[in-house]
């Protein structure tokens, strides 16, 4: 059955009272008197409240949309540096934006990775511990932080009877290598009591030893960035200095901001007398990262070898304060007798 549609029922004067006398201007035909009565019409509290609630929040909200705002262009910036294992900037960046959002998962999980890569070990643990309890759905931020920290155990040995054990010993008596060597034979998959065993050949002078024990561990795990600085330390007091720059060159490109590497080739310039140039990659060292001992060390000796004394000692100074601190003195004394004449470092 079809239905008429009723047009409307039209009205000539005021929609409200039918005055025909409707003031004009207006897109609703009214007369003076009701436009004036409607318009005086009294708005109830709560509609009031939640107007100035409303306008609170949009005040709230724009009041922190800089900050936001700046967080998140901050964030990207940390993102963008860690695909170019640039991961000492991205961990400052980091560290901005986790002051101002510290519960922020996929901040600290980068900063996780950040830490771990550039060899911030302490900071690293500090922060998974921070987050061991907090559950996200980003599996693949997940996977990755616990691939970065499955490294962590290159700086423990397995056996914590072991470690306890050669801690209590003097490292320069026959019981500790003796110790070391023992174990290493019974446990040859226990990475870090092999990098042990291969730093001590070098404390030792043992280059050849050291050079056969590191050079399996960095093989065998490329990326173990500090048995791979003792093997190019080591290649470098053998005089293979292209072999100590490539493996210097592979930490770069783990960590491209890796300080001490770049204080390692400093040091290689200033075995071959290369002065002026080692220098200039001894400042670089230093302006990444001006507190490492590593850098400031490096920037004494590259300074004594261009004869900027006074600057050389200022540095010098560092390096006793950064021991003093830290209660490891011996790279101070290894200053103080290449300055005395006492050792020749080239």
């Amino acid at each position: 059955m079809n239905e008429e549609v009723q047009p409307p029922v039209q009205r000539n004067g005021c929609h409200n009272c039918s005055n025909p006398e409707i003031e004009p201007g207006y897109l609703t035909p009214l007369c003076r008197e009701c436009r004036k009565k409607f318009s005086r019409y009294p708005v109830l509290n709560s509609v009031k409240w939640a107007a100035a609630g409303v306008a609170l929040l949009f005040l709230i909200s724009g009041y922190n949309l800089p900050r936001y705002f700046k967080a998140g262009v901050t964030y990207e910036k940390a993102l963008k540096a860690e695909k170019t294992h640039h991961y000492l900037s991205e961990k400052k960046l980091l560290k901005t934006v986790l002051q101002q959002f510290p519960d922020n998962f996929d901040a600290g999980a980068h900063y996780i990775i950040a830490s771990f890569n550039n060899d911030d070990l302490a900071d690293a643990d500090s922060m998974l511990a921070l987050m061991s309890n907090r559950k996200d759905d980003d599996n693949e931020l997940i996977d990755k932080v616990n691939k970065v920290t499955e490294g962590f155990r290159y700086f423990n040995p397995t056996d914590t009877a072991f470690a306890s054990s050669l801690r209590r010993m003097d490292k320069q008596s026959p019981a500790y290598e003796k110790t070391l060597e023992q174990y290493c034979s019974n446990h040859s998959e226990d990475v870090c009591a092999s990098f042990m065993r291969g730093a001590y050949a070098f404390d030792q002078g043992n280059y050849a030893k050291a050079d056969s024990v590191l050079s399996k561990i960095v093989q065998d795990h490329p990326d173990f960035r500090y048995a791979m600085l003792w093997l190019s330390n080591t290649y470098r007091e053998e005089k293979q200095y292209d072999k100590a720059i490539v493996v210097l060159n592979n930490i770069l490109q783990q960590n491209a901001e890796a300080s001490y590497a770049i204080a390692g080739l400093a040091k290689i310039m200033l075995k071959q007398k290369q002065d002026k140039a080692a220098l200039k990659k001894a400042m670089q060292a230093y302006e990444l990262e001006p507190g490492a001992r590593s850098t400031v060390y490096t920037l004494a000796l590259a300074n004594h070898f261009n004869n900027n004394i006074k600057e050389r000692d200022r540095f010098y100074q560092q390096v006793k304060a950064i021991g003093e601190a830290d209660g490891d003195l011996a790279p101070y004394n290894e200053l103080s007798d290449i300055f005395n004449g006492k050792t020749s470092y080239r």
